[in-house]
């Protein structure tokens, strides 16, 4: 799904909810980063298929791995302009490593309920998750996720020396 807001939603969520687990800019990354493929194909810079070996269990192992090296350096340069939107977290190894492979075996879940073309756990030929939920239940829940997740962050801005602690 590059280019919509729809993976957006449930990483900010879950990365709101999860402050003081998950390190909320990687974790918003990670549930984007699994697109990188998609967006080229989409825009007609690389060849298909559109959800290839970057959408399986194993391409996400392998790009949040890359995720967690980019973000340990590039974290504390971006710690400013989060104390800016009131995201003040202690930034841990840890934190890192749990947000980049949550969020990019999220995106990969999210995806596999919808593309018929992808295959999560290949080398297995077999998408379990397909056709689970229509593309107007999954688009709705995850669109929900991203409207629920702006009430939360206006409370945590109200109160945020407590909720990020």
């Amino acid at each position: 799904m590059p280019f919509t807001p729809f993976h957006f939603g449930p990483g900010i969520l879950l990365g709101l909810f999860l402050l003081n687990k998950l390190d909320f800019p990687t974790f918003v990354a990670a549930n984007v980063i699994i697109d990188w493929r998609a967006a080229l194909v989409f825009l007609g810079f690389w060849q298909p298929p559109r959800h290839g070996w970057v959408h399986t269990y194993i391409g996400a192992t392998l790009m949040a791995t890359l995720l967690v090296t980019v973000m340990i350096y590039l974290r504390p340069v971006i710690d400013e302009q989060l104390k800016e939107m009131k995201i003040v977290q202690e930034i841990t190894k840890k934190s890192i490593f749990l947000a980049a492979f949550s969020g990019a075996f999220l995106h990969v879940t999210i995806d596999a309920f919808h593309h018929p073309a992808m295959q999560p756990f290949m080398p297995f030929n077999v998408n379990p998750l397909l056709g689970l939920f229509s593309t107007l239940e999954l688009r709705a829940a995850l669109l929900s996720c991203l409207i629920f997740s702006l009430p939360i962050y206006v409370f945590h801005m109200k109160d945020w020396r407590n909720i990020s602690r």
